[in-house]
């Protein structure tokens, strides 16, 4: 997979070097089942009508530069792992867009015109709220008008698990809020972390990338996965943890001599350090039905 970084003005040397493809478009954050029936959409026309499978992401979150509403500065997947779940997919060409001000400024017709047609992009598929251009002007709908006929068209209908959307919003709520075994409902995976493993006597670290997204404070079930070794443990994330940064106690097993790359997956939670029996375990609605006399 090749990785292109595109920053504005788009140079006509990346134009004039890219290959005809198609092209799905997103943020991207997670790689969730939403995303995934977006790249799988894109890879199955891509290999019917004999073209590159290329992804359109950006880097920052737009809403980080735009900053409106709410903004998301942490992520699910740091674009070092992004990049690394495209390439298992088989995406052939990733675009990165160098997102800042000049950029949320393009006009939709502009963007079109540059970021797509100019990188000879010939079928764009992407979800069914995806906005593109100043102030969001462009949507899928205007996206069919912009085109002008010089490429297809595919709309990913919105996906849905448990009569909720499945968005990259919502992950990050499961997770803001400690309830990260809800999370593979929508993932399709236990949401993970990679980093470096340290031991320090008898305790351990994850030196991670500190823009990923962490859950809140509490302690945590969690797996450590180190080649083919798979043990328990426990993670305890608090405030005073430096960023970047995740102690862990096995439950059994000694996991590293001194340092080793190594995944955590976060499994259950456990308790908040006020032992909140509310927090994280079920929605308020959910306990108070239960309350109530059978």
């Amino acid at each position: 997979m090749k990785t292109i970084k595109v920053v504005y003005p788009l140079s006509n040397f990346i134009q004039e070097n890219s290959e005809s493809c198609v092209m799905a478009l997103g943020f991207f954050d997670g790689v969730h089942l939403g995303h995934q029936e977006i790249i799988k959409t894109a890879k199955r026309i891509a290999n019917q009508k004999n073209l590159k499978l290329a992804v359109m992401t950006f880097s920052p979150h737009p809403t980080a530069v735009i900053k409106k509403g709410e903004q998301v500065t942490k992520y699910m997947t740091p674009m070092a792992i992004k990049e690394k779940i495209f390439k298992k997919i088989g995406v052939d060409i990733l675009y990165v867009v160098d997102f800042n001000i000049q950029v949320a400024q393009i006009p939709h017709d502009q963007f079109v015109k540059e970021y797509l047609y100019g990188l000879k992009c010939k079928h764009v598929v992407a979800g069914f709220d995806y906005k593109y251009g100043f102030k969001g002007k462009g949507n899928m709908t205007q996206l069919q008008f912009d085109a002008k006929g010089q490429f297809c068209v595919t709309t990913v209908e919105k996906q849905e698990k448990c009569e909720h959307k499945v968005s990259s919003t919502l992950l990050r709520k499961l997770i803001s809020s400690g309830r990260v075994e809800d999370v593979p409902t929508y993932l399709g995976k236990q949401y993970e972390v990679e980093g470096i493993l340290k031991r320090n006597r008898n305790e351990y670290t994850l030196h991670i990338d500190s823009n990923y997204f962490i859950p809140c404070s509490g302690s945590y079930e969690v797996a450590m996965i180190i080649g083919d070794m798979v043990t328990k443990g426990v993670c305890e994330v608090t405030s005073n943890d430096l960023p970047g940064q995740l102690r862990i106690t096995t439950l059994y097993g000694d996991l590293c001599k001194e340092s080793s790359p190594a995944q955590l997956h976060w499994e259950n939670f456990i308790a908040d350090f006020d032992m909140d029996v509310f927090h994280a375990q079920a929605h308020l609605d959910e306990i108070e039905l239960s309350m109530l006399p059978q």
